[in-house]
């Protein structure tokens, strides 16, 4: 195919999207060897980090367009600005008789990128997690759990508790001292029925608080693990050169 028997007439297209005048697609310069029609041009006003959409758009004599399908290069939606940028069209290959004019189109549109989403740090929670903090302070494990406070009360129930038998267990042995010392067999038969009873008290609220403490741990092992609450930010780059702020709570 001679050279001479392709009249092509060149468009220079602008992008098409608001706030973008400062990028441009240079005037193509096309060529064909060996039934390969070439297309070199530049992009420029833009960032090495931004992509823009290039198409190739071929009308006919007639205002057909013609869909090149074997084109390789700088086309599609992953084109960076630069110098240098370069199509191939094998024109054979799509049975396109190019004895007549044609009108060559390049077509740049920006491409919307979405940054990486930044996830805020949050800790893990695992069944590990909520069995220590439930051992060490019961009912904070149940609480990260389900999210719910309520179940604070069962350190209010444990210490409470503990705290009661521990009062009682000192009240006891202040009895039990007072027994051996009394003078008389009646004051001491009384001091010694109040330590009993005291005594009893203060082992039935430890065992009460050992009991709660038990539950708490049994419910920890049991209860299901609410997803944890947080929050995702993301970056969305606008055509505008510019950034929106997307954020997702999980409540």
């Amino acid at each position: 195919m001679e050279r001479g028997s392709l009249l092509v007439l060149i468009f220079m297209v602008h992008l098409t999207i608001n706030a973008q005048e400062n990028i441009r697609i240079s005037t193509p310069d096309v060529s064909i060897v060996n039934n390969v029609l070439t297309i070199k041009y530049d992009l420029t006003g833009c960032g090495t980090g931004d992509y823009i959409n290039i198409r190739l758009v071929v009308l006919n004599a007639k205002g057909d367009t013609i869909k090149p399908v074997y084109v390789t290069g700088d086309i599609g939606s992953r084109v960076n600005c630069g110098f240098g940028k370069k199509i191939e069209w094998n024109v054979a290959r799509d049975n396109i008789l190019v004895d007549e004019d044609f009108d060559i189109q390049v077509i740049g549109k920006p491409v919307k990128q979405e940054a990486p989403v930044y996830i805020q740090p949050q800790k893990t929670l695992t069944r590990g997690n909520i069995m220590l903090s439930s051992a060490l302070l019961p009912g904070l494990g149940l609480k990260k759990a389900s999210g719910k406070v309520g179940y604070l009360a069962f350190s209010g129930l444990v210490y409470g508790t503990a705290a009661a038998s521990l009062g009682a267990y000192f009240r006891s042995m202040q009895l039990y001292d007072d027994y051996k010392a009394a003078p008389t067999s009646t004051e001491s038969d009384n001091l010694y029925s109040k330590f009993e009873k005291t005594w009893n008290t203060a082992k039935f609220l430890g065992m009460g608080a050992a009991g709660v403490w038990t539950v708490n741990m049994i419910w920890s092992v049991a209860i299901p693990v609410k997803e944890t609450s947080g929050m995702k930010v993301g970056l969305i780059k606008t055509p505008e050169n510019g950034y929106l702020i997307s954020a997702k709570w999980t409540f």
